[in-house]
């Protein structure tokens, strides 16, 4: 877990230090000025926040940190390294050499102060709201080589890392630079992977915001034409343990700002642990936020708190209680093989209402616990063969799998999509009558379950949304 949070740094620096052996602290730093040393084009108040950008170094700022004695003078005495953070957001580039990945799941740099003296530009990316630079000192000095640090034979309490080279605590001292003011991300940034080059690897498709606690905004209802800069937050399905919200406005191309892409990684899926109160298909959001996590490859927004732009008596578009924005749903995507072949394009739907069209349901439920003891024993060859013989064909379905995750499946041209009705739509997979018939359609949001098989799930939201006549659909 990363600590982005800037009380929770000066409680784990609190919390570490008070556990070391006091007498051996540096008593004489109390602690350090940060002072912002350029001035930036943008950030110094919040009426000029910088853009939020994701792009390496996109921000770079020259610092002065000084180490301080009681009196607020300079401790010229002073040569030691300190680790440098940007909080509660920010993300330096992983290849500067004086990047470090904390034991305690912090990302920082380390900078050498020289007569307690350092002075630099210091550069991240990835950074939005209120954000400030920290210096502390906890003992830390990286050895060049972490087979000869003095901390990787013989660790003591005084040690902060097995590179380390000096085994006695820090002082705890501390400092803390003016704030720095930037744009929350949008959905956008929130979905789509930093590593676009990787992205069918295990890891290549992970938010680069994983691990923060993040709000995105949404611009207030004012017609159907989404203007430069706007972000409208649809609600495109509640469901028993959260939300998906569509930006239908999604971001402008920088390159061509006239137009809007509303496709690519535009949705995300609020994960609420039970059914959000009050909240309907074609609500708008003006903010939500929460932390960002990854399960099983599918990003989620975990914790979430939500505003929503509701229907007043002065609109006339709408009635007072109702949804504002149902008339700005997005229309599904259509799947086809060739998206459904394409990794990325995939990716860039996660979350977002998608359909399938004649399509064949499933023709069996196979059992693999084949000795009755309740579980499908990935030590037994037979069961493990069973699990995935089933698993690799079009029309079959580990039954034991289906009891505990309601997923079915449906055959796309010879493709298996992955589909859950359980307590939406009246339809019984299991009832013989209903597996290997022709469906004209299923709509849903699209789920990410990269241990599935399948790995991706269509969760249609309303009875509606299985037709299996065309006619069902009108």
């Amino acid at each position: 877990m990363k600590f982005k949070n800037f009380s929770l740094l000066l409680l784990l620096s609190f919390f570490v230090n008070s556990c070391l052996d006091n007498k051996s602290m540096n008593k004489e730093i109390t602690s350090f000025r940060v002072s912002l040393t350029s001035t930036p084009s943008c950030g110094l108040d919040s009426e000029d926040e910088c853009l939020f950008s994701l792009e390496d170094n996109s921000f770079s700022i020259d610092v002065k940190v000084e180490a301080l004695l009681a009196n607020r003078s300079i401790n010229t005495n002073f040569n030691s390294s300190v680790i440098v953070s940007v909080v509660p957001s920010g993300i330096f580039d992983r290849d500067d050499p004086n990047f470090r990945d904390l034991p305690d799941g912090r990302d920082v740099i380390i900078i050498k102060l020289v007569q307690g003296v350092w002075e630099g530009q210091i550069s991240f990316k990835g950074a939005f709201g209120p954000t400030s630079i920290i210096a502390e000192d906890v003992g830390y000095e990286p050895a060049a080589n972490v087979s000869e640090a003095t901390c990787y034979q013989k660790y003591t309490q005084g040690c902060f890392a097995v590179d380390d080279d000096n085994p006695l605590p820090g002082s705890g001292a501390a400092g803390v630079s003016n704030f720095l003011y930037f744009d929350n991300p949008r959905i956008y940034d929130i979905q789509r992977p930093e590593d676009l080059e990787n992205i069918e690897s295990k890891y290549g498709d992970y938010s680069p915001l994983e691990g923060f606690r993040v709000q995105v905004d949404g611009s207030p209802y004012q017609g159907n034409q989404c203007a430069a800069g706007e972000s409208r937050l649809v609600v495109t399905q509640v469901g028993v343990a959260g939300l998906y919200v569509t930006d239908v406005c999604n971001r402008l191309d920088p390159n061509n700002p006239s137009d809007p892409i509303v496709s690519d990684f535009a949705s995300l899926y609020i994960y609420n642990f039970n059914t959000p109160e009050e909240l309907s298909i074609g609500d708008c959001l003006l903010s939500f936020q929460g932390s960002i996590d990854e399960f099983q490859s599918f990003t989620e927004m975990k914790n979430p708190f939500w505003t929503v732009d509701e229907c007043t008596e002065e609109d006339d578009f709408c009635e007072k209680g109702e949804p504002k924005c149902t008339g700005q749903l997005p229309a599904p995507v259509e799947l086809n093989t060739s998206i459904f072949n394409d990794f990325r394009s995939m990716e860039e739907l996660e979350a977002s209402l998608v359909k399938v069209t004649n399509v064949v349901s499933n023709t069996e439920f196979r059992r693999c616990d084949l000795n009755n003891d309740g579980i499908i024993d990935f030590d037994d060859d037979q069961e493990d063969q069973c699990k995935d013989d089933c698993g690799t064909q079009v029309d079959c379905v580990v039954k034991e799998d289906f009891d505990q995750y309601f997923t079915w499946t449906v055959d796309m041209d010879g493709v298996e999509v992955g589909i859950v009705t359980r307590g939406v739509v009246p339809f019984d997979p299991e009832d013989p009558a209903n597996q290997g018939i022709n469906i004209h359609s299923i709509t849903g949001n699209l789920k990410h379950l990269y241990f599935g098989k399948p790995a991706w799930i269509i969760l249609p939201r309303t009875p509606s949304d299985l037709c299996i006549n065309q006619s069902d659909c009108q």
